[in-house]
């Protein structure tokens, strides 16, 4: 595996990640909007109560699907050092990412057209299937020279 600090980088951030996102709950705070973990996602995540997990009895500081991304991220993540010696063609997993992409905009437009409801269940299995196709597209940057020229 190259680029190894790299790796253990990224996954200590996306680690941190994902415990922030559980918002003021963590830190035993009252809520998460207004805290320091809610002011930190406000640019990225729209934060709607009625969208989002609680945690502590706290709203996350992220919507479910946000939540689900990033879980999504870091299992991917964890995932990659399996993936080099697993996966012989990217192909595959890039039809998984478009796919998960193309789930999304179903569930959306399903849920925009009042065709049924999703539910922050539903959101955040989503939004994990998305964060891991996104960070298992990334395998092949660990991959040492001799493993990436064969794919």
């Amino acid at each position: 595996m190259k680029h190894k600090l790299l790796y253990f980088v990224m996954l200590l951030a996306l680690f941190g990640l994902v415990l922030v996102s559980l918002g003021g709950g963590l830190w035993g705070a009252e809520k998460s909007i207004g805290h320091w973990t809610g002011n930190l996602f406000r640019g990225v995540c729209h934060q709607m109560p009625d969208r989002s997990f609680m945690f502590n009895d706290v709203q996350m500081a992220v919507n479910s699907r946000c939540f689900g991304v990033f879980l999504g991220l870091l299992s991917g993540w964890i995932l990659i050092p399996a993936a080099i010696y697993l996966i012989k063609q990217k192909t595959w997993v890039l039809w998984f990412l478009f796919l998960a992409v193309i789930v999304q905009i179903i569930d959306y437009s399903g849920n925009l057209l009042q065709l049924w409801e999703n539910t922050n269940s539903s959101r955040a299995v989503l939004g994990w299937l998305f964060g891991l196709a996104a960070a298992l597209t990334l395998f092949d940057q660990f991959q040492t020279n001799n493993k990436t020229e064969s794919s």
